[in-house]
């Protein structure tokens, strides 16, 4: 099962040498570690939405990545994360 979210979380990345791709991040109170990056991929995204909110426009593009990650004491998830502008958010956790 999917549950989607549109969610901003806070991310530690790679170092500037790797992919940028997410380290460890923290949603909702708890600090989840990555074990694995298992994809990553571009999408568009639906920019329109928050462009006539008075700031400047967002990229039409965003970065997502599909990671591996466990928090203390329960079972690795699946989440998938995207880089919006300057901000992280993340959209799916998969059971």
């Amino acid at each position: 099962m999917t549950r989607r979210y549109v969610e901003p979380v806070r991310v530690a990345r790679f170092t500037p040498e790797g992919d940028g791709a997410p380290d460890r991040f923290l949603w909702r109170g708890r600090r989840y570690e990555v074990s694995g990056v298992l994809t990553g991929w571009q999408e568009r995204r639906a920019w329109w939405r928050v462009a006539g909110e008075g700031g400047p426009t967002p990229s039409p593009q965003r970065h997502v990545w599909r990671v591996e990650a466990r928090t203390r004491g329960r079972e690795p998830g699946v989440f998938d994360l995207a880089r919006e502008d300057d901000h992280w958010v993340l959209l799916r956790a998969h059971d």
